[in-house]
């Protein structure tokens, strides 16, 4: 009967408060979660493995190592059982668990270290493994999360935080630098989470949107109220500010008067938006992709610049264009695909450079390389395109 909040909860609310909202909301009555696709299972299963890999590691090099999941089903003797491997002084703590109403956090890993605690001469940091190549702010959040948690339990607060990145490297954290700002979050999530009986907020699209379990929903949404954020380049910026002015819907934007002006937003900027939901509601009254070729205005002065596909060279013979494809949950990452498409005698050519290991890769690499010479060698005046240069 009562709500126990973890660590992904608080960096779901900094992510988007509306998924706590329906989180929330979900709690009381089931919502119809979005399926996760191949690449997100793909993603999961390699976290697993990482994590195994290092639980090995660990092992190999630590005389005193116990697994917390064993402990028994119950958070509460799970967190008795962490407890009591703490005043042990066991070296590595696997799945440690501390319960702390309304908190409840699993913590990856805590590494003994030779700093007094009421535990003794020894204290304990936290350590984190996560797939990516980079720490990214959510990582810092969710560690800082399990060290409060930890301080609680040990009496004094570790001096570091540690995350162990996808390509096996160890990044440390100060505490002090992340925990004032942790508290005022924590603060501010109880808050909203004691006040909040109902998702009263509303789905703007963000960085977490297509991660997110109620995406689906979110989306519906959007189509229900034709709402403004489903205009293509639209900031939440300048949605508040057609509000104000009484837009509140696509439609109503791409039917506003040519002449019509908006408090605060430029005029170009609103002819650009109006002219992209006028694209769009004629596409979905239409049923079809309604496409327009911005042509160059040739009265335009130099200075002010070519635009797309205006700014590529004459096309020429031989003209090569490239894109490559990579494995970044492969360990260093992996280019298992040069490809180039070009014409041959008024044929169109596609040619693949393929790799499927790092040997292969290299050997690959130097087909390409040796292709583009000999091709760019034979036909002087042939440039060579990546896909996105001019996206």
């Amino acid at each position: 009967g009562k709500r126990l909040y973890a660590a992904t909860d608080i960096v779901n609310f900094l992510e988007c408060e509306h998924l706590t909202a329906l989180d929330l909301q979900h709690l009381e009555t089931p919502l119809q979660k979005a399926v996760d696709d191949e690449q997100a299972e793909l993603i999961k299963n390699k976290g697993f493995a990482h994590e195994a890999a290092y639980v090995q590691k660990l092992r190999e090099h630590h005389s005193s190592f116990i697994d917390i999941a064993a402990s028994g089903e119950s958070r509460e003797a799970r967190y008795e059982a962490t407890t009591k491997a703490m005043h042990e002084g066991v070296q590595i703590i696997y799945q440690a668990t501390f319960l702390d109403l309304p908190f409840l956090g699993y913590a990856d890993f805590l590494r003994r270290v030779e700093k007094p605690s009421i535990l003794g001469a020894y204290s304990y940091e936290v350590l984190d493994t996560k797939l990516a190549r980079t720490a990214r702010g959510k990582f810092i959040i969710q560690l800082a999360f399990y060290t409060d948690m930890l301080a609680t339990v040990q009496g004094v607060v570790p001096q570091l935080m540690h995350v162990v990145l996808g390509d096996g490297r160890e990044e440390a954290f100060r505490v002090a630098d992340y925990a004032h700002y942790f508290e005022r979050l924590k603060t501010r999530f109880l808050t909203s989470v004691a006040s909040r009986t109902d998702a009263k907020t509303y789905p703007f699209p963000c960085d977490h949107c297509d991660q997110c379990r109620w995406r689906d929903l979110c989306d519906a949404q959007w189509k229900a109220d034709d709402h403004l954020c489903q205009v293509a380049n639209t900031l939440k910026t300048h949605i508040r500010k057609l509000n104000a002015a009484g837009v509140h819907t696509l439609e109503a934007l791409a039917r506003l008067p040519a002449d019509a002006k908006v408090p605060k937003v430029p005029v170009p900027v609103l002819n650009r938006l109006r002219h992209q939901a006028d694209l769009q509601l004629r596409s979905r009254e239409t049923g079809k992709n309604i496409v327009e070729v911005i042509v160059p205005d040739p009265a335009a002065p130099a200075e002010a610049g070519l635009r797309g596909f205006a700014r590529m060279p004459k096309p020429a013979a031989g003209d090569l264009f490239f894109d490559m494809e990579g494995n970044p949950l492969e360990v260093g990452g992996l280019e298992y695909l040069f490809g180039l498409y070009y014409f041959d005698g008024g044929k169109a050519v596609f040619k693949p450079f393929w790799a499927h290991s790092r040997e292969q890769e290299r050997i690959a690499f130097e087909a390409f390389m040796d292709f583009v010479t000999d091709h760019l060698a034979g036909h002087p005046g042939a440039h060579i395109y990546h896909y996105a240069s001019y996206e």
